[in-house]
């Protein structure tokens, strides 16, 4: 049995160095469209997507690393022609007294699950990206004007590989390592 998801989850992998080349606005459109159409608790679609282009500004997001970009190896970000700020807020009311009810924050997951969505419309579309999670987040607000009510949840970068996609299989554990059936 095929499956062309399946087929851009093997081949997708994190790119970190990316051609001087823009993004079509209609690929970077069909990457946002997949962001908007993943699903969300209770369909609430916490989310927000700061889309930077400016050269000036994502060389300035590459420096709001904790450590500076070197000590972790996030100066590739400067690289990248486009990169996607996303935030989760603001959270309603009800969402804030469930999460507290149950010690759970489901934005973190309904923003992981558009984030996602986007890398892999980005790979369909011969884009690489890079999820960040390593960064200062009050320097990102500060730079990008991002009201308070919202919390930078991550970064994806976005471009065409400069290099091929190496030839190494995924070290991925087995099935019969991290699934168990219940019956």
């Amino acid at each position: 049995m095929e499956s062309k998801v399946l087929e851009i989850i093997k081949e997708r992998y994190s790119v970190r160095s990316y051609l001087d080349k823009p993004i079509e606005e209609e690929k970077l459109n069909i990457i946002l469209e997949a962001a908007r159409l993943a699903p969300s608790a209770s369909n609430s679609q916490p989310w927000h997507f700061y889309i930077v282009k400016n050269r000036e500004k994502i060389k300035a997001l590459a420096e709001k690393m904790p450590l500076g970009t070197q000590v972790v190896g996030n100066a590739f970000i400067s690289e990248a022609p486009v990169v996607i700020v996303a935030t989760a807020g603001p959270i309603s009311v009800l969402h804030k007294v469930a999460a507290f009810i149950v010690n759970r924050r489901w934005y973190y997951l309904d923003i992981g699950i558009a984030v996602e969505h986007m890398a892999l419309a980005a790979w369909e579309q011969g884009i690489g990206s890079c999820w960040i999670g390593w960064f200062d987040e009050k320097k990102i607000k500060r730079l990008l004007d991002i009201p308070g009510d919202q919390e930078v949840i991550a970064m994806l970068t976005l471009g065409y590989p400069k290099e091929e996609r190496p030839n190494w299989p995924k070290n991925r554990k087995k099935l019969a390592e991290i699934v168990k059936e219940i019956n």
